[in-house]
């Protein structure tokens, strides 16, 4: 399922993939979350609710330029290093946007969730 994110001006490619929780947060979409850098290796955002976990594993170890969902703190995540192996840490896809720049967005940057355009002939 294709996404857009967009960051400052920068529309951001990015696919969820196909499991329960990303659905979920696609059927939640749009969104304007704020992201925060957490242990120099992501920036977060909360949801303000729980997603379902089923159909996931139970713990997962996503990697830079993947997209996640980490349930004991209902964050959205996306991924400029990776955090290693988590319980409650969900991939959820993947998206198409430097990583250096990701890295470098101050604290408090809003970033706008939707789902991606589709063409119509």
């Amino acid at each position: 399922m294709k996404i857009e994110l967009t960051i400052d001006d920068t529309r951001v490619e990015a696919e969820l993939n196909d499991h329960p929780v990303a659905r979920e947060l696609a059927q939640a979409l749009p969104l304007d979350l704020v992201f925060n850098d957490f242990n120099q290796v992501e920036k977060v955002a909360s949801l303000g609710r729980s997603l379902t976990l089923r159909g996931v594993p139970d713990a997962d170890a996503p990697g830079p330029g993947e997209i996640g969902y980490y349930a004991p703190t209902q964050g959205l995540v996306l991924f400029y290093g990776s955090p290693g192996r988590w319980p409650g840490l969900v991939r959820m896809g993947r998206f198409s946007y430097d990583l250096s720049a990701l890295r470098a967005l101050p604290d408090g940057t809003r970033i706008h969730i939707a789902l991606a355009p589709t063409d119509t002939p």
